[in-house]
């Protein structure tokens, strides 16, 4: 039994030291496998944008880089939705994550539903439109994430306002000012005061920006 107090020290600190250097592999092992699987999405998703065109942007942001739509998702499957609709809804990556008998997804871009469709198949209704072309007569969970920055805030109030009464939640996103990315806008939802309060808000690991499930009153 060694009873030398620098010897217990010494192994104690070569203990530790060791089990930190393990972290450090496992972490950078998860980093390299992380990197991987981003640049093997973003071929994929190169692939699909040369048979149909859409925008470069889908193609460089996969989910397996944004996990925030796996969060979106989980937000919305917590509440066990029977229809979910997304406007702006691009390649599907939230919507095929959610668990709805009705999941409809809204988009401008004719080119990106198509590749939509390709990825996802029946299981998800996409349609070409915006707020003004939602038509289902009950939504339980609305969702409106990553791209309302682009528009002014009574631009957004007119756009949700109409469809409020029919909705259960609304899920979005706000960035905030203290962003340094050139954001044109910066929502508050202000218009939303007595029409619907804040049930949850989450990160995501997304610097600058929250994700807002609001509950209709």
């Amino acid at each position: 039994m060694v009873n030398d107090p620098a010897h217990w020290i010494s192994g104690s600190w070569s203990a530790k030291k060791d089990g930190l250097a393990g972290r450090w592999r496992r972490a950078r092992a998860r980093g390299l496998v992380r990197s991987m699987r981003i640049a093997i999405d973003q071929v994929a998703l190169g692939g699909l944008r040369l048979l149909f065109g859409f925008p470069p942007w889908h193609m460089s942001s996969p989910t397996s880089r944004r996990a925030y739509r796996r969060g979106v998702a989980m937000l919305a499957n917590g509440l066990r939705p029977r229809c979910v609709v997304e406007v702006g809804c691009g390649l599907g990556s939230i919507l095929s994550r959610v668990s709805a008998a009705e999941r409809i997804g809204y988009d401008v871009d004719r080119a990106v539903l198509r590749a939509a469709r390709l990825r996802h198949g029946r299981a998800v209704t996409f349609r070409e439109g915006s707020f003004d072309d939602v038509e289902e007569p009950a939504i339980d969970v609305l969702i409106a994430v990553n791209w309302l920055h682009d528009f002014a805030p009574d631009q957004v109030a007119a756009w949700l306002r109409p469809l409020l009464p029919k909705t259960r939640h609304v899920l979005m996103d706000r960035v905030e000012p203290t962003s340094p990315l050139p954001y044109r806008h910066h929502h508050d939802f202000a218009f939303l005061d007595g029409l619907a309060v804040a049930a949850r808000v989450e990160r995501f690991d997304e610097e600058h920006r929250l994700f807002v499930l609001y509950e209709v009153l």
